[in-house]
């Protein structure tokens, strides 16, 4: 016969039911809920604490640890585990978990010279800003000597870097480390702060018995010009590539070389786009996705940059510096050559630009805008001027030791500012994310002589690059053969 049980609520006494006790699987339930209970009890107590204690409480126990340490309670875990089997229970101890910023992150190590090395990589902004760590450089050859070098660091993003900044340790030894071409490595010690006794050491750099070659760090060199990008990211749009690169390699001419870095934005069109580039020995893709696991300033682009002037210290007499919505020109028909040549004299020259709208075009019924090329249909400059602007520049990087996105300020040598009326660059802004149909502002016939007002700027029109567009569809037919047509 069926027994029931009484409701809960009548149960005194802290005496469970006869018919509960003789339920084993109740009983059961009972023991898990418990031990469950037991088991979540700590962290419970440890919130009730943190509630019903003012926020100032640790900060006032610790102020107060030396006269009253024996009348506080122990209110954490962490302080019950570590006061335990201490013979001063007002020693404490503190236990790190996890993983912050690195001291240095190594991208790139180059010989610069006979006596001359840069290691490029990014270290913990924090420790450089609140800290002073240190660089320490030895060569350890294979035949068994050493020779140490004082490392000289410099950071040059302008502290723009985020939970990282960029470093470049400069080693340069009294003589040529490797003179007998014995081979050897470059070993960067890393200090964390001012003590020497902790510190990584890092073998930045290899090279194998007889590979060094002195004739490679003097001219004639491989190039004359060099193109260092910055970091592509982002949906870039393939038919923008497509004629950026189809124009600067005219520009630039055959002795001239491209190096992109892809943070993500080379996508599969894009790629297409390049790869005829590529395979005629104009152009290098390097693949810098392994980037984003580290913090720093617009896809580390600083780093970037700093990592292609030394990689390619040696490799061209200039070495170019600006983005792929940027288009360097010459007015009043000029070439780079004789531009160049006036120039020779200063290390690095800064490039101003002609503002270009990206959305403005003249609203003419007999062109085929989609079939045509950016810089052939915007053709409105805005026209403000006494204002200062971005510039761009170009450098003799075997004159330089670190550079930035803008210019150089660790060069040996002059730079020279007053070149607007020999070289100048447009910038097609927010153009080469643009996916499909650039014209999305139509103008009448007449704002061709007029100056048009624009989302409250001044835009005049501007038709000196259209003018060379046969004359860079012809060549890129020439050089690489017909190419499809991007969106």
């Amino acid at each position: 016969m069926r027994k029931d049980c009484p409701p809960l609520s009548s149960v005194t006494g802290g005496k469970l039911p006869s018919c509960l006790e003789t339920k084993p699987l109740v009983a059961t339930l009972l023991a898990l809920t418990l031990v469950m209970l037991l088991w979540n009890l700590p962290p419970y107590y440890q919130n009730l604490l943190s509630t019903t204690r003012p926020c100032s409480a640790p900060a006032a126990a610790a102020a107060l640890a030396a006269s009253n340490a024996s009348s506080l309670p122990i209110t954490s875990v962490s302080e019950q585990k570590y006061s335990t089997g201490v013979s001063d229970p007002n020693k404490r101890i503190f236990e790190a978990y996890g993983n912050a910023a690195a001291l240095f992150v190594k991208m790139g190590a180059y010989r610069g010279g006979p006596r001359t090395f840069a290691v490029v990589g990014l270290a913990s902004k924090p420790i450089h800003v609140f800290g002073r760590p240190w660089y320490k450089c030895e060569w350890i050859s294979n035949n068994g000597s050493s020779m140490r070098a004082k490392a000289y660091k410099m950071l040059p993003d302008w502290g723009y870097g985020r939970v990282y900044t960029v470093v470049v340790v400069n080693c340069t030894f009294p003589l040529n480390p490797n003179r007998e071409n014995a081979g050897g490595k470059l070993i960067l010690n890393a200090y964390y702060g001012e003590s020497p006794r902790k510190y990584e050491k890092i073998v930045a750099l290899e090279e194998a018995p007889g590979s060094y070659n002195d004739s490679n760090y003097h001219p004639p060199y491989q190039y004359e010009y060099l193109y260092c990008g910055s970091s592509l990211y982002g949906n870039l749009s393939a038919a923008r590539m497509r004629e950026w690169m189809a124009y600067h390699a005219w520009f630039f001419g055959p002795s001239s070389h491209f190096v992109f870095h892809d943070a993500g934005g080379v996508s599969p069109q894009v790629r297409a786009a390049l790869e005829p580039w590529v395979r005629a020995g104009r152009a290098t893709v390097q693949d810098i996705r392994g980037q984003a696991e580290f913090d720093g300033y617009y896809y580390n682009q600083f780093l970037v940059v700093n990592d292609c002037l030394h990689r390619y210290r040696h490799a061209a007499n200039w070495t170019f510096y600006f983005d792929v919505d940027e288009y360097i020109y010459l007015p009043d028909g000029s070439t780079l050559q004789s531009v160049l040549a006036e120039f020779s004299d200063y290390t690095q020259f800064t490039i101003e630009q002609n503002p270009m709208s990206s959305v403005l075009c003249l609203n003419d019924s007999s062109h085929d805008y989609p079939r045509e090329w950016g810089f052939e249909k915007l053709l409105f400059r805005e026209s403000r001027s006494g204002i200062r602007r971005d510039r761009k520049y170009a450098i003799q990087a075997k004159n330089a030791f670190a550079t930035g996105v803008h210019m150089s300020e660790n060069v040996v040598g002059k730079t020279l500012h007053k070149t607007e009326t020999k070289i100048r660059y447009y910038h097609y802004h927010n153009s080469i994310t643009v996916q499909g149909e650039l014209c999305r502002q139509l103008l009448p016939a007449s704002a061709k002589h007029n100056v048009t007002w624009y989302n409250k700027l001044p835009y005049v029109y501007d038709d000196n690059m259209k003018k060379l567009v046969t004359t860079i569809r012809d060549f890129e037919r020439n050089t690489i053969g017909n190419v499809r047509q991007y969106s």
